[in-house]
């Protein structure tokens, strides 16, 4: 990224990845700078949630700043919420190198800290009641098994369930509706 003539290296999640724009566009990223005796890093985010939720994590024993970005690679801040306060520690330990005792620590310590999101019309709420039907799910499982995050996974089949319109469609339909949406 260049600032007034200065390049800089931001370190972003997939989310944020996602919603950049093409190369030499003006993009607002929110940054956290990290700094500890060995190192100093820039971490972007693409809204002040994430980076809120970010800190959060990073104040959690045994997660560091890449930890914290992984995290927020596989589940959206919504997501992320929703599973710290229903306890969804199985939904923690689907994101890559987050055990059972390291998820089980970000439910307790974060519990009390975070609010449940409020809904809004683009915050994945409609994906999760979309994602409701076993043919959802499959085909959720399916991009996950083909490299997609959590998180990109569910609003892609939401995305292809929105536009498949009236009938019921295939777990193939779903799959190949959600791969035209990426």
């Amino acid at each position: 990224m260049e600032v007034a003539g200065v390049g800089y290296g931001l370190s972003v999640s997939l989310n944020t990845f996602d919603r950049l724009p093409i190369e030499g566009a003006s993009v607002f990223l929110h940054a956290y700078t990290y700094v500890r005796e060995d190192r100093l890093q820039l971490f972007g985010f693409w809204d002040p949630a994430e980076r809120d939720m970010f800190t959060l994590l990073i104040g959690v024993s045994g997660i560091g700043p890449n930890s914290a970005q992984t995290i927020l690679s596989g589940l959206s801040v919504a997501d992320l919420q929703r599973a710290i306060h229903r306890e969804l520690v199985t939904e923690l330990t689907q994101v890559r190198g987050i055990g059972s005792k390291t998820a089980q620590r970000i439910v307790v310590e974060l519990r009390d800290k975070i609010r449940l999101p409020v809904t809004g019309p683009d915050d994945g709420a409609d994906d999760s009641r979309a994602l409701d039907d076993p043919l959802s799910e499959e085909a959720k499982m399916a991009l996950e098994a083909l490299g997609f995050a959590t998180a990109s996974a569910r609003k892609a089949v939401a995305a292809a369930l929105r536009k498949h319109g009236e009938g019921t469609p295939t777990v193939q339909d779903l799959i190949k509706g959600a791969l035209r949406e990426r």
